[in-house]
């Protein structure tokens, strides 16, 4: 049940990932076709291309840690405004949460560690 479950999460991040690598990079290369975002610029574009990108070979391979940072670097300045417009530009911000939502599953599915011996004196 956890590989399951870690398995979907990497899914899930990495699909995620790469969608958010697509909308940013549309919205980069193409902003005279209706793409522009009110107060983002190009740069902040390519930011957060780089970010979905490193989202996205971070949950395929289930870097928890690296995931959660990159939702939250990605999710706060950008995606929690997103989610409340009515345009198809809301998608950034839920696939921001789907982001969040696969670091919390690669998190509670992360293998543990086996405790360390103690050195005996």
């Amino acid at each position: 049940m956890r590989n399951t479950l870690n398995t979907i999460g990497r899914a899930l991040g990495a699909l995620c990932g790469a969608a958010l690598a697509v909308i940013w990079t549309s919205t980069f290369w193409v902003p005279a076709a209706g793409l522009s975002l009110p107060g983002t610029s190009a740069i902040g574009a390519l930011m957060f291309t780089v970010f979905a990108l490193f989202a996205t070979i971070a949950s395929v391979r289930g870097h928890a840690t690296v995931v959660v940072l990159l939702f939250l670097a990605s999710f706060f300045p950008v995606g929690a405004s997103m989610i409340r417009i009515d345009h198809w530009l809301s998608s950034v911000g839920w696939l921001d949460v789907g982001m969040g939502l696969a670091s919390a599953l690669l998190w509670l599915t992360r293998p543990r560690g086996q405790p360390v011996a103690e050195a005996a004196d």
